[in-house]
């Protein structure tokens, strides 16, 4: 019984989540130097959720938000991450597969076998070490 309960409580949190993050999304970049999962952390605080980039369009509404805040060419952390699935990427946060990628050449290349987060530069991303201190980062705001 009380594993049916958990399995029933599960599929309620899953179906409630799937329905939250159908949404339409706006993105805010933060200017704050930060790790990737304390830039998860504050995203969620504020509501969000780190930057899941689906097309060329929203790439591109991401680098005018990081625009509004500061300097694009530097890093900012977005949700993507392969960590315990190497050269597989997801967004972070809200369990979707990455289907849109935009890595500068020569990127993903996991170098030293600690690069397992995303940031975007320039409007191209590559991965890097979860503990590095990026410029900022990116939410996306689901809005009804």
């Amino acid at each position: 019984m009380l594993m049916a309960l958990r399995y029933l409580c599960l599929v309620l949190c899953l179906a409630l989540f799937v329905t939250e993050a159908d949404g339409c999304k706006e993105f805010v970049a933060y200017r704050r130097t930060v790790t990737f999962f304390q830039a998860f952390q504050q995203c969620r605080l504020f509501g969000g959720y780190l930057a899941f980039i689906e097309s060329a369009e929203e790439n591109a509404q991401v680098v005018s938000a990081i625009k509004a805040v500061g300097d694009f060419t530097k890093e900012w952390y977005i949700g993507a991450t392969d960590l315990g699935n190497e050269g597989n990427f997801l967004w972070f946060g809200v369990n979707k597969k990455a289907t849109y990628l935009n890595f500068v050449q020569g990127e993903p290349n996991n170098s030293g076998g600690t690069e397992h987060c995303v940031v975007t530069a320039s409007g191209k991303w590559k991965d890097m070490s979860c503990d590095y201190r990026a410029m900022g980062f990116v939410c996306a705001h689901i809005r009804h």
